[in-house]
């Protein structure tokens, strides 16, 4: 075998294991994020579904890399706002634990939902503009953003999963658009 072949080889190697490591993180985020929401919020089987798809997203996103994985990390950042805003709502209008939505989820937490997933929305929209794959990147924010506000909004039931949805999808459209008529 010759000595550019066996360099090749240790290139190629450490490629991957670099590729594989930043997966592993993905999945440590994941893990981390997970850990917050059940200590935030009641967690249901929705939770733990929320969680595993998010784990494989992150941990498929940062291995495959470019345009997918700076927007699951940049999805991440967005999403911590729905994650934690129903907790802070549900303590600072009940004085209560987020715990207490587990009977009768407020309108409240669900339009908190909304709203904070539509203000994120705009930012992702805009930051997406300015990366070399925009429709990537704005496709991998925008599905690991939702994922990690489900871990919080999902505790409202479906309400706050749709209005997570919904808010990041108008918001991103009107950054988008905003974001491109200003260049």
């Amino acid at each position: 075998m010759a000595r550019s072949e066996v360099r090749l080889r240790r290139v190629r190697r450490a490629y991957e294991l670099a590729h594989l490591w930043i997966a592993a993180r993905g999945v440590a985020i994941a893990a981390a994020l997970s850990a917050l929401a059940v200590g935030l919020h009641r967690t249901t089987d929705a939770t733990w579904l929320v969680a595993g798809v998010l784990a494989i997203t992150l941990g498929v996103l940062g291995w495959r890399g470019g345009a997918g994985r700076r927007g699951s990390l940049a999805g991440v950042l967005a999403g911590l706002p729905p994650l934690l805003a129903p907790g802070v709502v549900s303590a600072l209008s009940n004085g209560g634990h987020c715990l207490t939505c587990a009977t009768a989820p407020s309108f409240v937490c669900m339009l908190t939902c909304f709203v904070s997933s539509a203000l994120v929305g705009v930012a992702v929209g805009q930051h997406a503009t300015r990366d070399a794959a925009p429709r990537r990147f704005a496709l991998a924010a925008t599905v690991t953003a939702a994922l990690t506000g489900a871990l919080g909004c999902g505790t409202t039931g479906l309400g706050g999963s749709i209005g997570i949805a919904i808010g990041l999808v108008a918001g991103g459209v009107t950054g988008w658009v905003s974001a491109a008529r200003a260049a």
